[in-house]
């Protein structure tokens, strides 16, 4: 009889996971509450219209049907990992394996009025929200303010879609992060760079600013200061989902903590896959990493049901891409960045140093790291017009008509230049 493997979450983890199991040895059922899987890198490009819903949608039962496993559309309630069972809003299923990969919520921080006054910023629905809600303020005769709180990577690629869709229009577009700086988890030259472009397209900048309190037409912050908001934009980053600490996964507003082959700590038959959990080191919550720890679980999977020793789970740098609408984006892979050089005198000197994080390579180094990094992410790129990538293996970058060219065009001595809107890559 094959074991029965059940995953929570049809997101990157999740589908990852699923999709490699091979369904002649297990019965994998994949359970979410959407009937898509979601591609989430793109859906700030639903902020200014560039993407359409549908484009960053792939139906989990037919990609799941085809590989000969089982989809159930259901919210889970409460997992029982000692009766083994997960009981749904509807109903429970039993299991051999359990994969959890259920993802984030959003982090409130405890603001009051969040939920009640601010547009989230974590699904396609919820980013096609705030591009219709935009647009229709944009057809008033004088708009009001859009404030987009959260200076992270979701709050710099959502202002740089509002500056799409703003053009030469003239309404104040303020930003809000209670950290020193935009980015804090980039290198500080790389928030330098965004901010110049935020000054130069007039955005109100203010850091160090934490929010108190949102209602429907202001923003209070700590400071006192009370911002009249037309528009609030949250992007508060990720927070541990509630189910974890109910189910007993996790302590109280925690993530699940995972030993370095991404089992539950404490529980063998248990995996925990994606955002969910939180690995003896510390990972960034990216797209890639949650695809490579859901293959990492499928193959462990393979290897306990064949009596083989675990193997840990050894995460490859990838490099990273930041958005910012058509005026720019950056390219970070170690200590190297890649950008437009519009404004890179002014933020990066040409040289480097132990402690300087420079946009221009070091020139004693050869520009092997950064095509390679470039070359992967091309391939990314080149594949991700259509979510459905995620549902096949992704091959060697040389597999992309794209990825090729471009690398081969990276010059020796200078950053490579981005184009003047980042449309073509999608």
């Amino acid at each position: 009889m094959r074991p029965r493997v059940l995953v929570l979450g049809g997101g990157f983890a999740g589908l990852s996971c699923a999709l490699a199991l091979p369904a002649s040895r297990f019965a994998v059922t994949l359970v979410d509450q959407s009937p898509s899987f979601e591609f989430l890198p793109a859906i700030h490009e639903l902020v200014s219209g560039l993407k359409r819903p549908a484009e960053l949608r792939l139906p989990l039962k037919p990609v799941l049907a085809r590989e000969g496993h089982r989809f159930r559309r259901g919210e889970v309630v409460a997992i029982d990992s000692a009766a083994r069972r997960v009981q749904f809003a509807k109903g429970s299923l039993r299991y051999d394996i359990l994969v959890v990969a259920v993802g984030a919520a959003d982090a409130d921080f405890g603001v009051s009025g969040v939920r009640e006054h601010a547009m989230p910023f974590k699904s396609v629905a919820q980013c096609a929200a705030i591009g219709r809600r935009l647009r229709s303020l944009l057809r008033e005769p004088r708009p009001g303010r859009v404030t987009i709180v959260g200076g992270g990577l979701e709050g710099v690629e959502c202002l740089g879609e509002v500056l799409r869709v703003r053009g030469d229009r003239d309404f104040p577009v303020t930003l809000v992060e209670a950290g020193p700086r935009l980015l804090p988890g980039a290198p500080a030259p790389v928030g330098r760079h965004l901010a110049a472009h935020c000054e130069a397209a007039g955005v109100e900048l203010l850091c160090g600013e934490a929010v108190e309190r949102v209602t429907a037409k202001t923003v209070k912050l700590a400071g006192g200061r009370r911002l009249r908001s037309a528009l609030t934009i949250w992007t508060g980053g990720p927070a541990p989902r509630p189910l974890l600490a109910e189910s007993g996964l996790a302590a109280p507003g925690r993530w699940a903590a995972v030993a370095d082959n991404l089992r539950l700590e404490g529980a063998d038959d248990v995996f925990v896959a994606g955002d969910s959990g939180e690995l003896p080191q510390p990972l960034a919550r990216q797209a890639y990493h949650a695809l490579a720890m859901g293959r990492h679980c499928a193959r462990e999977i393979e290897r306990a049901e064949r009596g083989r020793a675990p193997r840990a789970f050894r995460p490859a740098e990838k490099p990273q891409l930041i958005a910012f609408g058509e005026r720019d984006c950056v390219l970070l892979q170690g200590r190297h960045a890649l950008a437009s050089p519009k404004r890179l005198s002014r933020c990066w000197p040409p040289r480097t140093s132990n402690r300087s994080y420079s946009m221009a390579p070091n020139p004693t180094q050869p520009l092997a790291t950064l095509k390679r990094a470039w070359h992967s992410y091309a391939t990314a790129l080149a594949i991700s017009s259509s979510p459905s990538a995620v549902a096949r293996p992704m091959t060697a970058p040389r597999a992309s008509p794209y990825a090729r060219p471009m690398a081969d065009r990276l010059p020796t001595t200078r950053a490579w230049t981005a184009p003047p809107s980042h449309k073509c890559h999608w």
